[in-house]
């Protein structure tokens, strides 16, 4: 019990590292982690989302004290993604088919992440102030519920969304979704202890050492977050969102492997000429990156 515990510490930091420094990874990495051990999905989900409690609010901190939070926004998507949170849990307890969607949801996504990298690599990321957050409500109501169904979720949906939509800088985006999920894991972990006041066991072995992993690398990937260029941390996002999704519609279709592994083959040889690329200027860089632009100096008098 003690190597798996310590092979869940180590699966919780590199989850977290991901998902604090790109806003995405970590339900998506432990649930994987989770059910690889065979251990059901709804004690899988209320395990990951226990953890998530912890790693989260570290990270929130973190994010806050690196000013990548910006808190009407979090507040518009953590207040809906806890009602979703409960209703996913509420619905992955009772019910045994919710994959209905997935290929759509998927593809929707594939294309957001396409859309996201080709903002940054064109440097059209605007960062000029918050946008008015319509969309930010029903992004963490859908955000939640799919990250109680799934383990993960809240960060493949939110990030590539608010990246479309919001005017924020990338970091800042990062911190706030983030922070947001404390409050849609919270309720999801509520929601699955109503309903199953009795049934439910969640793997306390199991969620400690991925909580304790996710603790440590949470000040780090909010440091990171801030060092990253702003167009390099976009495109990687974007491009995770694309290997996540684009793993669960392949999956769809009974690709061979071999098909499989050059397509992810391709897509990596992308990411890395994007990120070794030059970088385009970017008006969403943080105010600590951009230098200043040297006064002129005054004429000289002629003499």
């Amino acid at each position: 019990m003690l190597t798996t515990a310590i092979i869940a510490g180590a699966a919780g930091f590199v989850a977290q590292l991901v998902d604090g420094s790109l806003g995405m990874g970590f339900g998506t990495i432990t649930m994987t982690f989770m059910l690889g051990l065979g251990i059901a999905p709804a004690v899988a989900s209320a395990s990951v989302n226990v953890a998530t409690i912890a790693t989260g609010a570290v990270s929130a901190v973190s994010h806050h004290k690196f000013r990548n939070v910006h808190w009407p926004t979090a507040v518009k998507l953590g207040v809906p993604g806890a009602l979703g949170g409960f209703a996913g849990a509420w619905a992955l307890a009772s019910l045994t088919h919710l994959d209905a969607a997935t290929p759509v949801t998927s593809s929707i996504l594939v294309v957001l992440g396409a859309a996201i990298v080709w903002r940054f690599v064109k440097g059209k990321s605007t960062g000029i102030g918050p946008s008015g957050g319509i969309l930010a409500v029903p992004t963490g109501l859908v955000g939640g519920f799919l990250a109680a169904v799934g383990g993960g979720g809240w960060g493949p949906v939110t990030m590539p969304i608010m990246l479309s939509t919001s005017r924020l800088a990338p970091h800042q985006i990062v911190g706030s979704v983030s922070t947001a999920q404390v409050a849609a894991s919270s309720a999801a972990v509520l929601g699955f202890w109503w309903a199953l006041p009795s049934s439910l066991t969640v793997l306390w072995p199991l969620v400690v050492g991925m909580a304790v992993g996710g603790v440590i690398a949470a000040p780090i990937a909010a440091w990171l977050t801030r060092k990253i260029p702003t167009a390099k941390l976009g495109s990687t996002i974007g491009m995770l969102v694309v290997a996540l999704n684009l793993r669960t519609l392949l999956g769809g279709f009974g690709l061979a492997w071999q098909l499989v592994a050059l397509v992810y083959l391709a897509l990596a040889l992308v990411w890395v000429a994007v990120l070794v690329g030059p970088s385009r200027h970017s008006d969403g860089a943080p105010a600590a990156e951009a230098a200043p632009e040297a006064a002129p100096e005054p004429a000289r008098a002629e003499a």
